[in-house]
């Protein structure tokens, strides 16, 4: 019997796309016996999760085919805190996971059916990622996770710019790397040492002490002097706006929170909704009538959901790619001097060029998560 894995995923793997193996039996007098099928036994923290079961992939001789991704991603949610002031570990955000292939078959077609399970195995790590399809196409871990100077942050837009009083963060795959330095514009330095945690969270925005004369600053990960990530510029705005600012923080397509700014018009309406139920405005006295102060119909069920229209200011070809992140995002906040939960309403995204439409801005839809009910009498 020789049970081999040929194929599968790379050792971090984007969490909610498909997590694929492919098994071959070589053992002639294995795969051809009745009732053969292949076993997969899914295990987190060395328990299983789900035992899977599968013929002879349709159209080959002795292999089969298992997809575990969603049953991975059940083990993954998200990790933010508003109120980070130093890197912090994203337990959340990762799950190790080993799977053990075997088979089973039986020696005639009534036969009794015997499971020969663990003849060989796989480990690897998933992250709270959903890349496109395009992307994934040409996924490669070398790409995230920081063990070169080429390992990217996991965002989608490669240089930003934040106000000066906007929180933000930026998320890796750690790798190797065991500190961030940061370096302002003025060549003055912070350094923190990074958590053990494999996916990182790192306050970059105002949680950080910017100096004043600062435009921007970089943000590399490193282990001792070696850089161990892409060097990340930030940029910052002193800009001014006679409206009140609206801070939008959102989980991007690789499972890290970006921030991005409205401080333009924003507009708030309420949409009520209201059941009734009607009754009898007749009463019996002196006699059977009513007055026209008696309710006929009444409302037993009052709620509103607040919903705002915000506008940011000009942004550029990239930040209209960046920012197709925050209309498909699932997990979005608002901060307006209080933090609220909200929810995308757009249902269309166009992203926009300069040589096409000269200047644009994002005007976006949201609504509050939780609903406002009024009494009900």
């Amino acid at each position: 019997m020789a049970l081999s894995i040929n194929q599968q995923p790379d050792s971090y793997a984007p969490g909610f796309n498909d997590t694929n193996f492919v098994i071959t039996e070589s053992s002639g007098g294995i795969y051809t016996k009745d009732n053969f099928k292949f076993i997969a036994d899914v295990k987190i923290a060395a328990t299983t999760v789900a035992k899977l079961k599968s013929p002879i992939y349709f159209g080959s001789t002795n292999k089969g085919v298992f997809n575990i991704g969603r049953i991975l991603e059940s083990y993954v949610s998200n990790d933010w805190n508003f109120a980070d002031t130093s890197p912090s570990g994203c337990t959340s955000s990762f799950s190790d996971y080993k799977v053990e292939f075997g088979y089973e078959y039986s020696p005639s077609a009534t036969g009794t059916i015997t499971e020969y399970l663990n003849l060989t195995s796989a480990t690897g790590t998933i992250w709270n990622a959903a890349l496109n399809p395009i992307d994934l196409v040409s996924y490669a871990q070398a790409q995230y996770l920081a063990t070169s100077s080429s390992a990217k942050f996991l965002t989608n837009v490669r240089t930003r710019y934040i106000h000066r009083t906007q929180k933000d963060w930026l998320y890796a795959l750690k790798g190797d790397a065991t500190s961030v330095v940061i370096t302002y514009s003025d060549a003055s330095t912070q350094t923190f040492t990074l958590p053990s945690s494999k996916v990182v969270r790192i306050p970059v925005g105002s949680q950080l002490t910017i100096p004043g004369a600062a435009t921007y600053f970089d943000v590399v990960l490193k282990l001792g002097g070696t850089a161990k990530s892409e060097t990340y510029r930030i940029n910052i705005k002193d800009e001014c706006s006679k409206y009140d600012t609206t801070d939008i923080f959102f989980m991007n397509r690789l499972g890290g929170f970006d921030s991005f700014r409205f401080n333009m018009v924003r507009r708030d309406t309420f949409e009520v909704e209201r059941k009734q139920f009607q009754s009898n405005p007749y009463t019996l006295g002196a006699t059977y009538g009513y007055a026209t102060s008696v309710r006929t119909r009444s409302n037993y069920h009052t709620k509103a959901s607040q919903k705002v229209k915000l506008n940011s200011n000009w942004i550029d070809d990239t930040e209209s790619v960046w920012l197709r992140d925050l209309i498909e995002s699932p997990v979005v906040y608002m901060y307006d001097g209080t933090l609220y939960a909200v929810n995308i309403d757009n249902a269309v995204y166009e992203q926009k060029k300069g040589v096409q439409d000269k200047m644009f801005n994002l005007e976006l839809d949201i609504t509050l998560s939780f609903a406002d009910k009024s009494q009900r009498l």
